[in-house]
């Protein structure tokens, strides 16, 4: 018995040892450093401007998201997207990168070993393609960034080992961000809350005066959408995990920089909730909306009663579907994916809490 014991403890130590050799050898992050040849200036043109109602705000639009942008198809994880500036191309306005954190210039992929396949590997380079795209397409409706810090064992070893997500992992990032993006080229969580206590309750007060029939933008809440054309909003993901309240208090880029999508509507920095299954959610998907909260779906690769999820989605005025089933033919959802935001505009007016003078139709998005 003892040594069917020592022999297992021996393997366990040699497979974690194998673990971390191959980990050190697979991921280095030498060729992510990011040299910016001129410093990126945001320019936005008052011309095109004209033509948006200025009423309309953020919150009163439906965009398509991928899941996983950078993923490709491995043999455990099928699915896979085109890459980040085709996605844009097509119409996508919310990508989700997976961060492993590095001692600098952190990289993108989903899991170790087993599904590494991304394209591209260096968080700045995919910041990079985002900035190009995006100067390229400068009157675009803003894309909403998506971070996601890989920090499970199974996930990012070292990361777990290190004891997990820290305050300083969110300035790395802000930084990495800050030497691709312009200050004025970001909304940023701090403009949201305006002058007042805190983002929650600025977003309430935004809606209760919309309810009463007042569209005007008072310098809180979801800013119109003729300021925020060609801009990007950096969003972390904390719906797993849930280890932003213990850091909010004094961890500033995450007070005043990033947002936070996550599933309790109640907290203060409540502004972007993630709604798991629709056709259970809701009471949930109206009391956010009702609160002025941007709603996100998730509506992974393989999962169940995809299509009937899309369509309560669809119905309860979510604002940002996020999927791995796009640019395709081969499934119902795909399909209705197709036909619902290519058919007129690849932003559809939130069927919910849109204005009846709500219009996409003259956008260039």
């Amino acid at each position: 018995m003892l040594r069917m014991v020592y022999n297992l403890l021996l393997f366990i130590i040699i497979f974690f040892i194998i673990w971390i050799c191959l980990i050190k050898i697979l991921y280095r992050n030498n060729q992510c450093l990011y040299i910016r040849s001129s410093p990126s200036r945001f320019n936005q043109s008052s011309s095109n401007l004209s033509m948006i109602d200025t009423r309309l705000k953020l919150h009163h639009f439906t965009i398509l998201g991928t899941h996983n942008s950078y993923h490709k198809a491995s043999l455990f994880y099928q699915y896979k997207h085109s890459n980040l500036e085709n996605q844009l191309t097509y119409g996508i306005r919310q990508i989700e990168l997976d961060i492993h954190l590095m001692s600098d210039n952190h990289v993108v992929y989903h899991l170790q070993i087993f599904d590494d396949k991304t394209n591209p590997y260096c968080l700045s380079h995919c910041f990079e393609r985002i900035l190009k795209w995006s100067e390229r397409n400068s009157y675009h409706y803003p894309i909403y960034l998506f971070i996601e810090i890989k920090q499970m064992f199974y996930e990012d070893l070292f990361t777990g080992l290190n004891g997990g997500v820290k305050c300083k992992h969110f300035h790395t990032i802000q930084e990495q961000i800050l030497q691709v993006f312009s200050i004025d080229s970001l909304i940023l969580s701090e403009q949201i809350r305006g002058n007042r206590s805190s983002i929650n309750l600025a977003l309430k007060n935004q809606r209760q005066n919309e309810l009463n029939g007042d569209f005007t933008y008072e310098n809180y809440g979801w800013p119109p959408l003729y300021l925020s054309r060609g801009k990007i909003m950096p969003i972390f993901i904390d719906d797993v995990h849930r280890i932003v309240d213990k850091l909010i208090s004094t961890c500033q880029p995450l007070s005043n920089f990033f947002f936070i999508a996550q599933t309790n509507s109640n907290l203060d920095y409540a502004s972007i909730i993630s709604i798991s299954n629709p056709l259970e959610n809701q009471y949930l998907m109206i009391e956010n909306t009702n609160n002025g909260h941007l709603i996100r779906i998730l509506l992974g690769y393989n999962g169940k009663q995809l299509i009937e999820n899309y369509n309560q989605a669809k119905k309860y005025g979510v604002h940002i579907i996020s999927t791995d089933s796009v640019q395709c033919n081969d499934t119902e959802l795909c399909q209705s994916i197709a036909n619902d935001f290519k058919r007129t505009s690849s932003i559809l007016c939130n069927t919910v809490v849109a204005p009846h003078f709500c219009n996409t139709t003259l956008l260039i998005l």
